[in-house]
């Protein structure tokens, strides 16, 4: 078995969307690459995540921080792989708007890939730029 390529993981859009308690959910979307002769398609899921409007301007320019998982704010966050949901913690997500007026958001955290196991794959730090849409009507 190949080990997992931890470089593969790379964002190609986020979704903001807002929660029926109120909460926001944001939806990474990954590029599709190839692992153990298959093509994983995957996202990074981050739900219950406290922002204050899922309207982009709104956003625009902020920068929040947030506790890692079991600390009151943490995002409940995780990614599938190799069968299984492996963690995700988010430590901040920062809101640029780019040159050509887009919204980009950037996200720090850390991959726990060691609490379910991913081929001996350690728990790793990210950062991830993608570009950012809104549910929101």
């Amino acid at each position: 078995m190949e080990k997992f390529p931890v470089n593969s993981l790379t964002p190609k859009h986020a979704v903001i969307s807002r929660m029926p308690d109120g909460s926001m959910s944001i939806e990474i979307l990954m590029t599709p690459f190839l692992w153990n002769q298959e093509i994983v398609d995957t996202s990074i899921r981050l739900d219950g995540v406290d922002l204050p409007s899922d309207m982009l301007k709104d956003l625009a320019g902020k920068s929040f921080k947030f506790p890692t998982n079991s600390e009151d704010g943490y995002i409940d966050g995780s990614i599938y792989l190799g069968n299984a949901h492996h963690p995700v913690d988010v430590t901040s997500l920062d809101f640029n708007v780019s040159r050509t007026g887009s919204l980009k958001l950037i996200i720090k955290g850390i991959y726990q890939f060691e609490f379910e196991g991913l081929d001996g794959v350690a728990n790793t730090p990210f950062v991830l730029a993608a570009s950012v849409s809104s549910c929101a009507v």
